[in-house]
């Protein structure tokens, strides 16, 4: 009897352990986030958005500029992602992002401040590489307000 109800209890933990998908963000200077989630969705390089659960097949692709979106005790949380690459197998996430930050990592009037910045650069742009260089900050700093109000689209 009691090697039925160690089967049993064992079985349990195995399906609430697949119900879950460990996710780490980390950056070169710092760990960004760890926790076990439901799901986990986030930005390609060239391909979309990759939606993550448990179970996934094996994976590696680049990561582009955007939100990461995950959903942890049914709530569904942001973080900013730019650049890097994503390693995914069927129990783990990990993204090596260039850059990340949580939502509570974002200071409202300093992304403010780089979305004007960024604005006045486009405006004042005289080559093709000063052009694409500021309508990167500019993309930077829409992400990061995005992601410190409570987006909207793309699944959000």
């Amino acid at each position: 009897m009691l090697g039925i109800r160690d089967a049993n209890s064992e079985s349990s933990k195995e399906i609430t352990m697949a119900q879950t998908i460990k996710l780490e963000v980390v950056t070169p200077e710092r760990p960004v986030f760890s926790a076990e989630v439901a799901e986990v969705q986030f930005p390609t390089a060239s391909r979309g958005y990759y939606g993550i659960l448990p179970g996934h097949t094996p994976l590696m692709t680049e990561v582009g500029d955007g939100l990461l979106y995950y959903v942890q005790d049914g709530q569904k949380h942001w973080i900013t992602v730019f650049g890097g690459f994503a390693e995914v197998g069927p129990d783990r996430v990990t993204i090596l992002a260039r850059e990340s930050e949580t939502m509570d990592m974002i200071d409202l009037e300093r992304a403010e401040a780089s979305r004007q910045r960024a604005l006045k650069l486009l405006k004042e742009a005289q080559t093709d590489h000063d052009l694409a260089t500021a309508q990167a900050k500019l993309d930077a700093s829409l992400i990061r307000l995005q992601a410190a109000g409570h987006p909207a689209g793309h699944g959000f």
